[in-house]
């Protein structure tokens, strides 16, 4: 049995990226596996180091979530870019869970990123993705290997011909997760 770990880094529980998190689940649920969920952002941590980066107790909400982290043996994580950078809670969450020396290693993960108008008409320039960030300096450097990622350009509504094609594409990756 696999065990799949979905965050949401989204603050729109009824936007794009739950369409698409519901279409990865379905496709992971189809070929076996155990989900669960994490909504970063409705989670209670104070999302700054603190004492010069000494690393500080984590509160009740982070102790579940790093107990989820570790159960998971595949982490997807769904999040929107906003004027080229990801919610500061979202980083905070990964400067608190991940830091240096923390090994994940036996563990997959894929990075979805859904970018608005400007992110995306920057990305199609310089075709730098803003999760490097997330892919490179937390997941990789905690040995979670290999990061799958994935960009989606400006989506304007879950019901346009963009979105179902990528809601389909997530379905398979969720079942080929495994």
């Amino acid at each position: 049995m696999k065990n799949l770990l979905i965050l949401h880094g989204d603050t729109d529980r009824s936007g794009i990226n739950q369409e698409f998190a519901k279409a990865y689940r379905l496709g992971a649920e189809k070929v076996g596996a155990i989900v669960k969920e994490i909504h970063i952002m409705e989670l209670k941590f104070l999302p700054n180091k603190q004492f010069n980066n000494q690393i500080t107790p984590l509160e009740p909400d982070l102790l579940d979530a790093a107990e989820k982290v570790k159960w998971a043996n595949h982490i997807v994580l769904f999040c929107t870019v906003d004027r080229n950078s990801i919610p500061a809670k979202l980083s905070g969450f990964f400067d608190r869970l991940f830091p240096s020396g923390q090994l994940y290693a036996g563990k997959s993960a894929r990075i979805v990123s859904v970018l608005d108008e400007a992110s995306w008409k920057e990305w199609q320039m310089n075709k730098k993705p803003t999760y490097h960030a997330i892919k490179r300096t937390v997941l990789e450097r905690c040995r979670v290997n290999p990061v799958r990622t994935c960009t989606i350009g400006y989506v304007h509504a879950p019901e346009n011909d963009y979105a179902k094609k990528w809601c389909m594409k997530m379905t398979a990756f969720g079942e080929k997760f495994m």
